[in-house]
């Protein structure tokens, strides 16, 4: 079984962000975090869950908690 080797050149870069900056992140949607927890929770991003703007933002969901 061939592995392929992993290297920094093919990883995405990361960015480390702060409590502030990832909370900054959410009005790219024009709302806030804990709107967007609070409509996450209920299901009202399904259907939008792989679009840029909503799936950058999911990925900061424990910043808004």
């Amino acid at each position: 079984m061939n592995e392929m080797k992993m290297n920094k050149k093919m990883l995405p870069d990361v960015r480390i962000l702060s409590p502030a900056e990832g909370r900054a992140l959410f009005e790219e949607l024009g709302i806030s975090g804990e709107t967007f927890v609070r409509l996450w929770k209920k299901g009202k991003y399904v259907k939008r869950a792989c679009e840029p703007k909503v799936l950058r933002v999911a990925m900061l969901l424990p910043l808004a908690r």
